[in-house]
């Protein structure tokens, strides 16, 4: 899941919106089919793959699917994730 931060035909870079603290959250360089619009969230489904240039290794997403996730509350969503996580610990305890 992201949030672009700039973006042009064919490429796009993301930042994690999953990350409370927005100073620390990571960017990544996305390789999609479909134009994606600044300032909007995305979830993402594809393979990252890792590229040797002259500064070092460089990760890089190519993207199969971008679903639209604007509306999504993230707060809710962690919250879910969260009791998903207790109630899976829970049942195989």
């Amino acid at each position: 899941m992201g949030i672009v931060v700039d973006a042009s035909p064919g490429i796009a870079v993301v930042q994690d919106i999953y990350d409370e603290d927005v100073k620390n959250a990571g960017k990544i360089q996305v390789s999609v089919e479909e134009p994606l619009e600044l300032s909007k969230k995305y979830l993402f489904i594809g393979e990252v793959t890792e590229k040797t240039t002259d500064d070092g290794k460089e990760l890089r997403l190519n993207a199969s699917i971008a679903h639209d996730i604007d509306t999504l509350d993230i707060t809710n969503y962690k919250e879910v994730q969260d009791m998903e996580g207790k109630v899976t610990r829970t049942m195989s305890g």
